[in-house]
C-alpha cells in the first residue's frame, strides 16, 4: 500500500497526512475524513488527494485497504516470529 513510489509522489501536506496515519494507525481506520483532516492539520481535499495517490477511489476505500494492510502486516509479523 505504501510503496516507495507512492510516498515519493506525496507533497508536503500529503506527507503530513502520511506521518499522522503511520503514528496513529489504530485510530485512523475509525476516523471520518473530517476528523483526520483536522487531526493532521490539512483540508479534506488534501486527504482525498492523498487517497488517490495511494490508488484508492476515496477515503472509504482507503480505510478498508488500510485496515487490510495492518492486518496483513500483523499476521506477517506473527508468522515470522515462529
Amino acid at each position: 500500500m505504501f510503496t516507495h513510489s507512492a510516498i515519493a509522489s506525496l507533497n508536503n501536506l500529503e506527507m503530513m497526512v502520511y506521518n499522522y496515519v503511520i503514528k496513529n494507525r489504530d485510530k485512523v481506520m475509525y476516523m471520518t475524513i473530517r476528523e483526520l483532516a483536522d487531526a493532521a492539520g490539512v483540508s479534506t481535499t488534501t486527504i482525498l488527494r492523498f487517497c488517490r495517490k495511494l490508488n484508492c477511489d476515496g477515503y472509504s476505500e482507503f480505510r478498508v485497504r488500510f485496515k487490510l494492510y495492518l492486518e496483513d502486516r500483523k499476521s506477517t509479523r506473527l508468522n515470522s516470529s515462529h
